[in-house]
């Protein structure tokens, strides 16, 4: 008899135990899973990522996008600091031509030029320490600094509608004031752009420390005639 009964007790707790492990499969199977709430990212990661996307995909076409902006954000910032616009208004057709060298004429050039000097530094097996240093005498004192100023001055000369012999005067007067002005400045801060920054973003970093630059130049040394031919800008 006791032996039945306790047969009886453990059958009825397995069976209550079947039925409670039943129950629970059931509930589980019908529950919806919650889905994961994405974690919040911040405008400016967002933007960067995106940015970062197109740099890769599209690179002379990101940075002619960001010269354009960057060049006519340093006009006006120098029509206002100089006293342009507070004297003679707004410059409309100095600020067009700032954004077309800035968008059109400048980033291509650049472009080329940074990555030649990505490869020449390899190829000539620059250490990594020493190649800030080669990069910045290459571009300074090689070939960069004279063509790229020369075809500053020469673009915005041909875009106010100069001859060419007007052209050819212009760039005579400016130059030698442009690279003194130029290798004080553009040493030290192109130092720690090949040092610091990646090739891709190099442009990017000039056309930003520009910004500063030429809005600095255009309270330091006020254009008499037209502002925008004294500005001094790293190419």
């Amino acid at each position: 008899m006791k032996g039945t009964y306790f047969y009886g007790i453990l059958r009825r707790a397995n069976e209550r135990l079947i039925l409670r492990f039943r129950t629970l499969s059931r509930r589980k199977g019908t529950e919806v899973p919650k889905a994961a709430t994405p974690p919040r990212v911040a405008p400016w990661r967002r933007f960067a990522a995106a940015y970062e996307r197109s740099l890769e995909a599209r690179p002379v076409l990101t940075k002619s996008i960001t010269g354009g902006i960057l060049f006519g954000l340093g006009d006006i910032l120098g029509q206002n600091l100089s006293g342009q616009v507070e004297s003679k208004g707004f410059d409309s057709p100095r600020f067009a031509r700032a954004v077309l060298f800035g968008g059109v004429f400048y980033p291509l050039p650049a472009h080329i030029h940074y990555n030649f000097l990505e490869t020449l530094t390899k190829r000539l097996a620059v250490s990594r320490a020493r190649a800030p240093f080669f990069k910045a005498f290459v571009e300074q004192f090689v070939y960069w600094s004279y063509l790229s100023n020369a075809y500053y001055h020469a673009v915005l000369g041909a875009l106010q509608g100069m001859s060419t012999s007007q052209v050819y005067d212009r760039v005579s007067d400016t130059l030698w004031d442009t690279l003194k002005a130029q290798w004080a400045f553009w040493i030290p801060v192109q130092l720690i752009n090949f040092k610091y920054v990646p090739v891709r973003h190099q442009l990017n970093f000039v056309l930003v420390v520009s910004l500063g630059w030429t809005s600095f130049l255009s309270v330091a040394f006020p254009p008499a005639e037209e502002p925008s031919q004294s500005k001094l800008i790293e190419k």
